[in-house]
């Protein structure tokens, strides 16, 4: 109800015995029914924090997750030894989690987000925007590493030092057996990666190398079984 009402706690130790108007009352009902139903929280007020910033989510992009943000830390890390400004690549954006996150922590990078959806640019680009680091983030629309215009497809041109990715690593046969919030919400051209969950994994790892910076860095996230095969 708080949120409905834009207000914090203090408001509500103040306010505790006041009655809630009709609309926030319908407004309320409304968006428990929607998580009884199996929508995600986080679709539902719209919003989830990643490395202590605040992200706006819908259902064009996947949910930033706690795990993901231990490739940001890695990257961080990494960044601490190079000792100078840095290009990163963000590849499979989504939200723009990882993107917008490099920018926050690294003021000096230079960063790029790609994803193949629009719709997921949109919401990274508003993402930018809201952590107020819009100005040193370039969004392009590609599948991976290639752009097509005017029915063209080049590779992107610029080299990173590093590039990060959460790409979509679910084995097909295996999402059936998700949690309802995930495998009916979530889109699933992030989730999908094929018969073993390794689709983009060999993509990336074959096209890379093209825009990878000598002696730059290729971190990706992947699923707790799936080490081995890598």
């Amino acid at each position: 109800m708080l949120f409905l009402m834009h207000e914090d706690r203090k408001f509500l130790f103040l306010h505790y015995k006041d009655e809630t108007d009709e609309d926030h009352a319908d407004a309320y009902f409304g968006m428990v029914d929607r998580r009884a139903a199996g929508e995600p929280l986080q679709y539902i007020v719209g919003s989830q924090e990643f490395m202590g910033l605040p992200f706006e989510v819908d259902e064009s992009v996947l949910i930033p997750r706690q795990d993901t943000e231990s490739l940001v830390e890695l990257a961080l890390e990494k960044a601490k030894e190079k000792k100078r400004s840095l290009s990163v690549m963000d590849m499979c954006c989504g939200s723009g989690a990882i993107a917008v996150s490099v920018a926050h922590f690294l003021p000096k990078a230079k960063v790029t987000a790609c994803d193949i959806s629009e719709d997921a640019l949109e919401v990274a680009r508003r993402n930018a925007e809201k952590n107020g680091v819009a100005d040193r983030i370039e969004f392009l629309q590609s599948d991976l590493f290639f752009i097509e215009k005017k029915k063209k497809v080049t590779q992107i041109k610029e080299t990173f030092d590093m590039i990060l990715s959460n790409p979509p690593y679910i084995p097909t046969a295996v999402i059936g057996t998700l949690q309802k919030e995930i495998r009916e919400h979530e889109p699933m051209s992030a989730l999908d990666g094929g018969a073993d969950g390794l689709d983009f994994y060999r993509r990336i790892a074959k096209e890379a190398s093209a825009n990878l910076k000598k002696k730059g860095f290729l971190m990706l996230e992947i699923g707790s079984d799936q080490a081995e095969e890598h």
